[in-house]
């Protein structure tokens, strides 16, 4: 490794989630810009895999070498898809991240709607993010319950959410090892992160 290499630290992000669930504004969210098309629409917004790079230099230091952190975040469409067969959308995705991530995705984000139900189609997601990273998936993953505003207009607090959750998202919740966040969108199109 030259030592152009060594000064930067690559950060591969895939986001994952079901239709209208915030996806790309995770991801601008994530680069800290608006660089996905984010918006309300009775149809999925994103219709295709999308890749954006973001560079912060002197991120942080390692053995005392100053490193830049080149963060690079994935968008996905909508998994499983009304449009198209699921299938397609899963191999569309597959082979998006194999050419994106040349050291394959360090992190999955799932993002979930808070004020819509889990559901069994949810599952598929899952098994989605198994098929990409394997068994371990869940050691590389963070869960992001998005339009969280919804769940606080209602006047429920987020520990309260997660302990009336169902029993399929007390799963989930428990077997993603990096944790859970509630994210509401403001409007400059960028996420913010709710403390539950």
């Amino acid at each position: 490794m030259d030592s152009a290499e060594q000064k930067i630290l690559d950060l591969n992000v895939l986001l994952l989630g079901p239709p209208q669930a915030g996806k790309s504004a995770t991801g601008n969210t994530i680069l800290g810009s608006v660089e996905f098309l984010s918006q309300l629409s009775p149809a999925a917004v994103t219709q295709e895999c999308r890749l954006c790079c973001k560079t912060f230099p002197g991120f942080l230091r390692r053995q005392g070498c100053e490193l830049a952190l080149r963060l690079r975040v994935l968008d996905t469409p909508a998994y499983p898809s009304c449009l198209v067969s699921s299938e397609q959308v899963k191999q569309d995705i597959m082979a998006s991240a194999e050419r994106a991530f040349v050291t394959g995705p360090h992190v999955v984000v799932l993002v979930l709607r808070a004020d819509v139900p889990f559901c069994k189609e949810d599952w598929q997601l899952i098994q989605l993010a198994e098929d990409i990273l394997g068994p371990s998936w869940r050691n590389h993953s963070l869960l992001v319950l998005s339009h969280y505003d919804s769940v606080d207009r209602a006047k429920i607090r987020g520990e309260e959410y997660l302990r009336l959750a169902p029993g399929a998202l007390q799963a989930l919740l428990e077997s993603v090892s990096t944790g859970t966040t509630f994210w509401t969108t403001p409007r400059n199109g960028c996420r913010e992160r709710v403390d539950p």
